[in-house]
């Protein structure tokens, strides 16, 4: 692919001859490393250049367009689930997670809660935010023993609120209530 006659070429005090020569390695099945290191460049100016060009090694296959995952096919929330019931079975408990995360957490949980997430960003092909949420895991594991040992997250006001709302949930969610609920008018 090269880039369109109106892009910006990248700005190099480094002569087109070595790009080209380089290029060529790297097309060729060469790693970055090496190309950079043969001609004299930084690895980062290799890498930016062969992004911004689209450079593509002829030893690394492009990814077949096949049919992509259920979830990136445009369904909505339901519509998966319509699809495939236990995604309503997964929602619940994803559901109570979060109200015990934003409630009630505890150190294990968050970690754990980390590290699940992280697993479906690796899962689904997003390495970056998979990273960033390993961070979060280990951030957690450095900070957990002294979260515990310093008492509560939550204040003494906060622990009350908690309560409240999980008692108004448990009085909602009662098969007698659930069929006596106002209907919207």
């Amino acid at each position: 692919m090269t880039l369109p006659d109106t892009a910006p070429k990248p700005v190099s005090r480094t002569p087109a001859e070595i790009w080209s020569v380089a290029r060529a390695d790297y097309l060729s099945g060469e790693s970055a490393p090496v190309v950079a290191e043969r001609h004299g460049l930084s690895l980062r100016s290799l890498r930016r250049r062969a992004s911004l060009e689209g450079w593509r090694r002829t030893d690394i296959e492009s990814p077949e367009p096949g049919n992509p995952p259920v979830w990136e096919r445009g369904l909505s929330k339901a519509d998966l689930i319509e699809l495939h019931p236990e995604l309503g079975e997964i929602e619940a408990v994803h559901a109570e997670e979060t109200i015990q995360l934003l409630f009630d957490p505890t150190p294990r949980e968050f970690r754990q809660f980390a590290f699940r997430r992280a697993a479906e960003l690796a899962a689904t092909d997003s390495p970056r935010q998979a990273l960033a949420w390993m961070r979060l895991v280990q951030m957690l594991e450095r900070t957990g023993e002294r979260i515990d040992r310093e008492g509560a997250v939550l204040d003494p006001v906060d622990q009350l609120r908690a309560a409240v709302l999980r008692r108004l949930d448990e009085e909602i969610a009662t098969p007698e209530n659930l069929g006596n609920r106002p209907q919207p008018g």
